[in-house]
């Protein structure tokens, strides 16, 4: 039979006056899994809070204990026992370090631009935003002059066109009759209005 014990410095000794601290969340268990190696038959006992427990006792040799527990403890082993070496993954750091690293990569540095270049790009950019401000300082303006005309009563503004087939926008033209001919009779439509009624009235 094969004894693997793989790095031996993973392995640490546990004398007879020192114990194994577990740190470890007071709401729920964690589970444990240390490795003995054992000279004779051992003891162990969890102490937490100043209050010891029985563990299990482990022959010679090679060994594993595996159990679940709340909150921070201590093992430790019996007086008088022989020599005792244990390993734990909870004992041991997460991450490692390497001592020569080979690195592929390197920081890239930022080509320099030609300043003529950068000129006209903070040129253009001061342009816009200018232009920027007065488009909203116009739209601002325009605003206001419409708030007051709103306040004031005011009616709206009416655009006149005389662009040929634009809807005509003069109220009280005079409207002309056309005659059986063709041709235009030349009376008002209000004329004609009032000289019927004055017939009607003479007669």
């Amino acid at each position: 039979m094969a004894i693997k014990l793989n790095s031996l410095s993973r392995w640490q000794v546990l004398a007879g006056d020192r114990a194994i601290s577990f740190d470890g969340s007071d709401v729920a268990e964690r589970r444990v899994r240390i490795n003995f190696n054992c000279e004779a038959v051992t003891s162990f006992y969890v102490e937490q809070d100043g209050r010891e427990r029985f563990l299990c006792t482990l022959p010679p040799g090679l060994e594993t204990v595996e159990f679940n527990f709340a909150g921070s403890f201590r093992v430790f082993a019996e007086d008088g026992s022989g020599a005792v070496l244990y390993q734990s993954a909870d004992l041991e750091p997460t991450f490692s370090e390497i001592v020569d690293p080979v690195i592929f990569t390197r920081i890239a540095n930022r080509r320099h631009r030609n300043p003529e270049l950068e000129e006209i790009m903070y040129r253009m950019q001061a342009n816009i935003e200018r232009r920027l401000a007065q488009q909203a300082h116009e739209l601002e303006a325009a605003f206001e002059r419409r708030r007051k005309e709103l306040e004031n009563g005011r009616p709206a503004e009416i655009v006149v066109s005389d662009a040929p087939g634009a809807v005509a926008s003069v109220v009280g033209q005079p409207v002309s009759a056309s005659g059986a001919d063709g041709e235009s009779a030349g009376v008002d439509a209000s004329a004609a209005d009032g000289s019927q009624q004055s017939g009607g009235a003479g007669g």
